[in-house]
């Protein structure tokens, strides 16, 4: 908590403290109350009191004033953001339905002849695998599988062995 509210907590509490004294000496004939000096000490001491607490307040004021204007700000910021990204979002999608228009669809492309099959395509990465493992350059394991250097160069790169 801010020391400015235990300072206006404070200040409440006496100006209540205070008051009720008064009251209760009022109240009891007076007594207690021995001369108007000690009246005006105490009616000055509350009017101090008063004029802090206002001022207090009227900072607590500014204080809540400069933070809803600042999160107005922010607020208005995001919404910016979100709509911008809706726009994005909205763009990508019309291209993404656009391309899909534009596209043949892949499932009425014959497959092509020299595609190998999946089995195949597994022992063709088991075979460069142990062919680099043995320390052989991605020309060499290339010349050695029969196929061509970028294909063996994607393997080892997808395995995280890529070598030159």
């Amino acid at each position: 908590m801010n020391w400015l509210w235990w300072v206006q907590i404070a200040a409440d509490v006496l100006l209540i403290g205070g008051l009720i004294v008064l009251l209760s000496r009022l109240r009891g004939g007076g007594e207690g109350l021995s001369a108007p000096r000690e009246m005006q000490n105490f009616l000055e001491e509350g009017q101090r009191l008063s004029r802090e607490f206002d001022r207090v307040l009227g900072e607590k004021r500014e204080l809540v004033g400069t933070t809803m204007a600042v999160l107005d700000d922010r607020v208005s910021q995001m919404r910016r953001m979100v709509e911008d990204l809706e726009q994005r979002l909205n763009a990508a999608r019309e291209l993404s339905r656009e391309l899909a228009k534009a596209a043949p669809p892949l499932a009425d492309k014959p497959p092509a002849a020299n595609q190998p099959s999946g089995q195949a395509m597994d022992q063709f990465r088991q075979k460069v695998m142990k062919l680099a493992r043995q320390g052989k350059a991605p020309a060499q394991i290339a010349e050695l599988t029969g196929r061509p250097r970028g294909e063996v160069e994607l393997v080892l790169g997808l395995s995280g062995r890529s070598q030159s």
